[in-house]
């Protein structure tokens, strides 16, 4: 795959411009990069909630939209969190 065409797929994401990950679901040579969980895009970041003092904090698990999940590689399904691969094949059944 070039690399305009990854740079593209990547472009549409309305974080693009703001976004530091090592890892998104949009490359489409993502089995190449490398990195480690924190360097997970919002949308493969599955849903964590913890207690703290009593009071619960939820974070990840952001659905990615259904115009860039159009765009995510079939191969890159498995990096996706758990919404936004069921979100996935909701569309595209």
């Amino acid at each position: 795959m070039t690399n305009n065409k990854t740079i593209k797929t990547i472009c549409n994401c309305p974080h693009y411009e703001s976004c530091s990950q090592n890892l998104c679901p949009l490359d489409h040579d993502l089995q190449q990069r490398v990195g480690s969980g924190g360097d997970k895009c919002r949308y493969m970041r599955n849903t964590i909630k913890v207690k703290i003092k009593g009071r619960e904090f939820v974070s990840g698990g952001t659905v990615m939209s259904d115009v860039l999940l159009n765009l995510v590689p079939q191969g890159n399904l498995e990096w996706l969190n758990e919404r936004s691969k069921k979100r996935w094949f909701e569309i595209n059944r």
